[in-house]
């Protein structure tokens, strides 16, 4: 689809000049964490399919009109497509306070200029969207069909641009 037309015959090649500085930092202030792995190809592939199935629930959620769930599944489709940018470096958020916002953090630096849909602007509709989706204000608007199918459509197209770049086999482990 669109992105693999779009950089047919580019190569990827992350080496640390994108980002570089965002994620020494992250390191060095214990909210990214390398991780051991003799192939992180499996461990990769694990979590695409994570969420290549979480991606059919925000589907299912979103056609029983639960458009709560659709957004939080569709949500979690993003992250984990951002999390497996990492993942295939042997790197990850250590947890806790602030690990999704450690994660928007890095794949925007890193690739928010290859994956359209990784940056700051839109992780953060994401994030309050998802917010406020989980913990119920009666004196906010409820997530409506078209809040669903934005972040269903989103998260998709994160995934398959992730995707695309992970398996091209040129992002190096850190």
């Amino acid at each position: 689809w669109g992105l693999a037309n779009r950089f047919a015959g580019t190569v990827f090649h992350m080496a640390w000049a994108e980002g570089a500085k965002t994620v020494e930092f992250l390191v060095g202030r214990n909210k990214l964490e390398r991780i051991a792995a003799a192939d992180l190809g499996p461990a990769t592939a694990a979590l695409v399919q994570r969420a290549t199935k979480r991606l059919e629930t925000a589907k299912g959620a979103l056609a029983a009109e639960d458009f709560d769930g659709a957004f939080t599944n569709a949500y979690d489709v993003y992250r984990m497509a951002g999390e497996a940018l990492l993942l295939v470096q042997g790197l990850r958020a250590t947890g806790g306070a602030g690990s999704h916002m450690t994660v928007e953090d890095a794949v925007c630096a890193q690739f928010g200029g290859v994956v359209e849909d990784f940056n700051k602007a839109i992780y953060e509709r994401f994030r309050q969207g998802r917010h406020a989706a989980q913990y119920f204000d009666p004196s906010k608007a409820e997530k409506t069909g078209s809040d669903a199918g934005w972040a269903l459509s989103t998260a998709d197209r994160a995934l398959s641009q992730a995707s695309v770049v992970i398996d091209g086999g040129t992002v190096e482990p850190y």
